[in-house]
């Protein structure tokens, strides 16, 4: 894109992990941007910038030429497009994967010279921008938020596409867990949910490709009907237990068990246990510790 389109640098970033300050950003592609214009881009510019906010709000590739007042007078002229004398630049903030969702990440390019991009390649932008938001996301599906963590996991690798391995709700111990459990199974994924340390509910998603596992984390509305222990209950369920093992597996009574099972289907609206089964596969009602009784 960068070579064809006859700019200079290039930079495909990601939104980053919410956080008191504000959302980072993290920078998977850079094409030519001097470090300090990249993290100027990440931080100052996908934050605050009016020229981004403009990009955005608007959701088409936007020029320099397009902003309807001075650029010149923005911080980002100051200190990204003078020091470096770009005298061309635009912005293409991705398409989310579902309507109303925050975009993915933003793909912005500059160059030295001042020739403006024409706009059939900029209609040609807006077509591919739902390909470039799945380099950020890869593995999304229809109807998917958007993940804060994207992980590639081979047997001596974890790679980061998304975020940071910081910032995963899981341990590493577990994020194995999820990867074996993803190899192992007849459809080559496991979809779960998950409670993080902080409180914050996680939906996590590891799929089965060739030569590594693709794991998807993002964080969810908090479960206010479910609780943690019908969670790792419903999980089981789903894998066609009964309330014998269940009860054995996570070390609770059989009685206790069969209240969870009998709240399960008021809560899920589920009329009898085949159907709270199939309701949990479809909606990845399942936990670590669900993974974990089973896998043993």
């Amino acid at each position: 894109m960068r070579d064809k389109l006859g700019f200079d640098c290039a930079a495909l970033v990601a939104r980053g992990f919410p956080h008191a300050g504000g959302a980072t950003h993290t920078t998977l592609v850079n094409l030519g941007y001097p470090a300090e214009t990249l993290a100027y881009i990440t931080t100052t510019y996908s934050r605050t910038c009016p020229v981004h906010q403009l990009a955005v709000r608007w959701g088409t590739p936007l020029r320099f030429m397009d902003v309807p007042f001075d650029y010149r007078e923005t911080r980002t002229y100051r200190e990204a497009i003078l020091p470096n004398d770009f005298r061309e630049g635009l912005t293409l903030p991705l398409a989310p994967p579902t309507a109303g969702a925050a975009i993915p990440g933003f793909v912005t390019m500059s160059s030295t010279h001042a020739t403006p991009l024409d706009n059939e390649s900029r209609l040609a932008l807006t077509m591919l921008s739902h390909d470039l938001a799945g380099l950020i996301d890869p593995g999304a599906e229809a109807g998917d938020a958007g993940a804060d963590v994207v992980l590639w996991i081979t047997r001596d690798l974890v790679e980061v596409r998304t975020g940071g391995l910081g910032l995963a709700p899981l341990t590493r111990t577990e994020l194995h867990l999820a990867v074996r459990s993803a190899v192992a199974s007849a459809a080559g994924r496991v979809g779960f949910h998950h409670r993080a340390a902080d409180g914050t509910w996680w939906h996590v998603r590891a799929v089965r490709r060739p030569g590594a596992v693709l794991v998807r984390c993002g964080r969810v509305p908090a479960f206010g009907c479910l609780t943690s222990r019908e969670l790792d209950v419903v999980g089981l369920v789903a894998r066609g237990w009964s309330n014998e093992r269940i009860s054995q597996a996570l070390g609770i009574a059989v009685r206790t068990v069969r209240s969870h099972v009998e709240s399960l289907l008021i809560k899920l609206d589920c009329p009898n246990r085949t159907t709270l089964a199939r309701t949990a596969f479809e909606r990845e009602l399942d936990t670590v510790d669900a993974l974990w009784v089973a896998n043993h």
